[in-house]
């Protein structure tokens, strides 16, 4: 991870994430891509997203081209309509950060910039050409500044819908559904989606654009959704569907009001994939997917490869992928080469048809996982780094190997693990525990609070 970017781009409060920085990363992006076809830009409803936005056009166009604002949007439509026209995409949002927060997603021809694209943004942020807000740049001609206009969302809205429906075939749209799309952008697609698929019995809660999201936090985790999951119930509905902030991560209630695992829903997809087109399909999976997801797509004949978390974006163009999974954030090739928040929801009903949800994922939970995050103090980072690194000779007897991919994963004699990484977002510590049964993982997890003496409350992730 870079200083400003992490794994999923740039975030932070409206102290970090300023105007003054906007502006600065616009010049920069410009600087760094100088292209001769027009960029897109979109935003969430977060307050501070339209002050954002201009000051990111503003540096933008001083210093390249063209700019158009394609107004509030979920991300996969921008990263759709960016992929459509080979172009930039820019996305202000925070994703599932808290609404005081915000941030800059960067999308090239669909897909998340890689890695060493954001680490040349970051160098030209850094250099001398920008050294306080009396800056001098190399800023265009009087007559040759780029522009900045605005267009019309609802067309992009409506081809983003036309390019799902085209590549899906939902035989039962019986489905008693209930939405939650948790005030912010999914609300301009999710529910026209559902409409147009020809589900007539619907119930939407936190259906209208609030930038304070009054009806839950923004991340869809069984802690948040306690109104979904209650509607679910009162209703009697097959499915409950949650979106995060920008649309690009979703959640599933069953039909008993539980919360199906994110690692649950990637064993279901991979054991429906379409191999039978491929050649040894690669499927990337980070290395917080479970044991279980490997040896599901090793059965269909894939070949799996790990990829760091939020990085699966450096593999999506390679040839022979055909689906690449992180807990929350999947891309499926078929549809195209960024992460989708819906895609995947219609898919799962379009796979499961009448049967019930329940019963269905019983049998892609033969390992049973916990995900639990702790917010740390900037004065505590550096004990608990320190304690991480210091852990597998501290446990040595215990364990059976170690990786350093993605943080520390330990993998113990009694086939238990544990992967414990700082999180690229947000001012978190995370351990994501796999074992043969609930207790193991509880009892780990005690065993972990105990040694980094963490404090307070721990949450899902």
């Amino acid at each position: 991870m870079g200083q400003w970017f992490g794994s999923s781009g740039v975030r932070g409060t409206y102290a970090e994430i300023s105007p003054n920085f906007g502006f600065k990363l616009g010049m920069a992006v410009g600087e760094t891509f100088k292209l001769n076809k027009p960029v897109l830009i979109a935003s969430d409803i977060r307050a501070t997203g339209d002050i954002l936005k201009f000051c990111f056009m503003s540096g933008f166009s001083s210093v390249s081209g063209n700019i158009i604002d394609i107004g509030l949007n979920p991300t996969p439509v921008l990263s759709y309509i960016s992929d459509i026209q080979d172009t930039l995409g820019i996305m202000i949002t925070a994703s599932h950060n808290p609404p005081g927060n915000n941030g800059f997603k960067l999308f090239w021809k669909g897909g998340e910039c890689k890695e060493a694209v954001e680490g040349k943004i970051e160098e030209r942020i850094r250099s001398s050409t920008f050294p306080s807000i009396n800056y001098v740049y190399n800023q265009s001609e009087w007559n040759s500044v780029g522009t900045g206009s605005f267009t019309n969302p609802k067309p992009i809205i409506d081809d983003y819908i036309a390019l799902l429906i085209q590549k899906l075939k939902i035989p039962n749209t019986n489905l008693k559904l209930v939405i939650d799309c948790a005030n912010n952008v999914p609300n301009l697609v999710t529910p026209l989606v559902l409409k147009k698929l020809g589900f007539m019995t619907v119930t939407e809660i936190n259906s209208h654009l609030d930038a304070s999201f009054p009806g839950r936090p923004s991340e869809p985790t069984a802690e948040n959704l306690q109104r979904l999951i209650s509607r679910v119930k009162e209703e009697n509905a097959e499915v409950g569907i949650a979106h995060d902030g920008d649309g690009d991560r979703f959640a599933i209630i069953d039909e008993k009001g539980s919360l199906i695992k994110a690692t649950t829903l990637i064993n279901f997809f991979l054991d429906h994939l379409d191999y039978s087109n491929t050649d040894k399909g690669i499927v990337y999976l980070t290395s917080d997917c479970t044991s279980e997801a490997a040896s599901i797509a090793k059965q269909h004949g894939a070949i799996v490869k790990t990829s760091r978390i939020g990085r699966n974006r450096e593999h999506v163009n390679e040839p022979g992928v055909i689906f690449l999974a992180e807990p929350n954030k999947l891309v499926f090739p078929e549809l195209g080469n960024w992460i989708d928040g819906l895609f995947p929801v219609l898919k799962l009903i379009e796979i499961v048809r009448k049967q019930k949800l329940s019963v269905v994922m019983q049998r892609y939970e033969q390992r049973k996982t916990l995900r639990k995050a702790f917010i740390y103090s900037q004065s505590d980072m550096q004990y608990i780094h320190d304690h991480i690194q210091n852990l597998p000779s501290l446990w040595s007897q215990q364990i059976e190997r170690v990786i350093k991919l993605d943080g520390l994963k330990l993998y113990f004699k009694n086939k238990s693990s544990v992967l414990i990484r700082f999180s690229g977002t947000e001012p978190k510590v995370k351990f994501y525990l796999e074992s043969e049964s609930d207790s193991m993982n509880n009892n780990l997890l005690s065993k972990l609070i105990s040694e980094f003496n963490l404090q307070g409350e721990h949450l899902d992730c």
